[in-house]
């Protein structure tokens, strides 16, 4: 007898020795009174084991084979599918061993041989591409790329470019040491004199393009401070692109 049923038949006897009542026994027990007075007829028939239930030591009547049980681990260790994941190797093994179980009896399989789990394989994201601007000069995307461009007869340098995002056309380019304020100022100024001045550029996150600190506090915010730029940013600001 567990000590829940313990409880339970003491209670249930305090009830029937007029020592409680019955909806006392049924906050006593958290069960409603209903349950209780089952139990009381259970106890007045049966004695103490009214409150055993009547399934224990009984194996389930939808329980799994022992013998099917054993060969769902082997198939789980083996080489043909032990990298599947719970819910895959459900499905394979319905589709290829003629197996039907759940994901959650895999698990469960699994569990108990101390098997650990294996990483679902999620599907790709996908990445919807950006609708290119109408008209040249609307959007400039900006940016530097460090290469080998001389192959081994130099060190590897950085080239910035300039591309037109409504056409893909490199506007202007300019090689550099590295990825810099000077280098992106000289850019800029080849392309306004080249091409003129862009609408708006397009940059990564490379601190040349923002402050170290671009984010307001709520303090400043209410106080009405505005995000502080970097050096070029505040270019950019002077020349009216966004």
């Amino acid at each position: 007898m567990t000590e829940q049923e313990l409880r339970r038949y003491k209670v249930i006897s305090h009830w029937m020795e007029s020592s409680i009542t019955g909806v006392e026994a049924a906050a006593k027990l958290g069960l409603s009174y209903r349950q209780v007075l089952r139990l009381k007829k259970k106890i007045s028939k049966e004695g103490a084991t009214g409150v055993i239930h009547k399934n224990r030591g009984r194996k389930p009547a939808h329980a799994l084979p022992d013998s099917l049980k054993t060969t769902i681990r082997e198939h789980m260790t083996g080489d043909k599918y032990h990298n599947c994941n719970d819910h895959h190797l459900s499905e394979l093994l319905a589709e290829h061993e003629k197996i039907q179980v759940s994901p959650s009896t895999i698990r469960r399989i699994r569990i108990k041989a101390a098997l650990p789990p294996k990483k679902k394989r999620r599907p790709p994201k996908s990445h919807r591409s950006r609708k290119r601007r109408a008209q040249e000069g609307e959007l400039v995307q900006l940016d530097g790329s460090p290469h080998h461009w001389l192959e081994d007869r130099a060190e590897p340098f950085s080239l910035l470019a300039a591309i037109d995002d409504a056409t893909g056309k490199i506007v202007t380019a300019v090689f550099r040491p590295q990825e810099d304020t000077e280098g992106y100022f000289q850019l800029t100024e080849q392309m306004a004199r080249s091409a003129g001045i862009p609408m708006a550029v397009y940059t990564d996150r490379h601190m040349i393009f923002r402050s170290p600190k671009d984010k307001l506090t709520i303090e400043q915010e209410l106080a009405g401070e505005s995000v502080p730029l970097s050096q070029y940013g505040q270019a950019l600001k002077e020349l009216g692109i966004e």
